[in-house]
């Protein structure tokens, strides 16, 4: 996982988790839809609980029928996304800070999930990208550089 990224490039190996202010969402938007990937926008806005936040990611997926509402699940459909074909994928998730204090975690779950999907599509060339928006007090507390999740 890694803090900052580059508007400009469309490079697969760059896929993963990225933290980024609530600002740049609307720019990070704007840069995938011109690259013609899909955006989903993922709202965490009261989200205190795994299965809630859960339910939120499926959601904004359209999980296929079925979904089982967990971490391996959450896994499962993230490597697959063949109901939604597209040349890369961008999810763009606001108001984490809720989930990311209520119970910290479920959140480093949440990453590691992303985070290891974006390594399972780069091995397929497919740009697949997760932006967290974090407070900005929240990147006080980062060193810097590479996080571990």
């Amino acid at each position: 996982m890694t803090t900052g990224f580059d508007f400009a490039t469309s490079d697969a190996t760059t896929s993963g988790v990225y933290l980024v202010a609530h600002e740049d969402l609307a720019a990070i938007d704007a840069a995938a839809s011109d690259m013609a990937w899909l955006v989903r926008c993922v709202e965490l806005h009261g989200c205190s609980d795994r299965s809630v936040l859960i339910r939120h990611i499926a959601a904004a997926l359209d999980a296929p029928e079925g979904f089982g509402h967990n971490w391996p699940a959450l896994s499962d459909v993230l490597r697959d996304l063949s109901w939604l074909p597209a040349s890369g994928y961008v999810f763009l998730f606001d108001h984490v800070d809720g989930p990311r204090n209520a119970v910290m975690a479920d959140f480093d779950a949440l990453l590691d999930v992303f985070d290891e999907a974006g390594f399972a599509w780069a091995e397929r060339e497919v740009p697949f990208w997760a932006f967290f928006a974090m407070p900005e007090d929240a990147f006080d507390m980062l060193d810097g550089g590479d996080v571990d999740g």
